[in-house]
């Protein structure tokens, strides 16, 4: 007997939501159920032949058809914000791995959180609810990653290295072991931080 698959909305219908979709539709356990976006001009197009349906009130609707919802879009902030909608309205959050990304059975992913293509987490490592480790990113054993933070594709965290909340690790930027990434912070692409960074400089 198969087990049922989970019922998974998609919030946000970019380039990221592509991604999304494309990981739900390699996921064995997963199914899409719809795709929603806030933007009215995305409402009615598609997103890799997915129709979308509407914004929050499309979802609301859709609640009955809906086991998880999983936020597609890359800004930290908006995506924390539709994270504390969603958890007011009672709709839980999928934690979303590709089936080519690599998490170590003792590392521990929180709610909402995207594993995205190629992707590696290592053993030990701590990531928050609502993150991105993106395509091709690797988090090295024992580091920690907070709520609604993005590893951008192919950016290295080394072991025990941290990151606040809500920040963006640039594509290609490498964060050296044990340094530590404050909050809402920016690392360019491409830069190696060996260095602890607590604010903007």
């Amino acid at each position: 007997m198969t087990e049922r698959q989970i019922r998974i909305a998609v919030f946000g219908a970019g380039g990221h939501g592509k991604v999304v979709v494309d990981a739900i539709e390699h996921h064995p356990s997963m199914l899409l159920a719809c795709v929603v976006d806030d933007d009215p001009q995305s409402v009615g197009g598609l997103v890799l032949g997915h129709p979308v349906v509407g914004g929050r009130d499309a979802l609301l609707s859709a609640r009955a058809e809906v086991d998880g919802v999983i936020i597609a879009i890359g800004n930290n902030r908006t995506r924390l914000k539709v994270g504390g909608w969603l958890a007011g309205q009672g709709f839980p959050l999928s934690t979303l791995v590709h089936p080519s990304a690599t998490v170590a059975p003792s590392a521990t992913l929180g709610a909402g959180t995207q594993v995205m293509p190629g992707a590696v987490v290592n053993a030990d490592a701590r990531i928050g609810d609502n993150v991105i480790v993106n395509s091709g990113a690797i988090v090295e054993h024992d580091c920690t990653v907070g709520d609604g933070a993005h590893v951008a594709p192919r950016a290295v965290l080394c072991g025990g290295a941290s990151v606040g909340d809500a920040t963006l690790i640039g594509a290609g930027a490498v964060v050296l072991p044990g340094v530590k990434i404050g909050r809402g912070l920016l690392i360019k692409a491409g830069n190696i931080v060996s260095k602890d960074m607590v604010s903007a400089e």
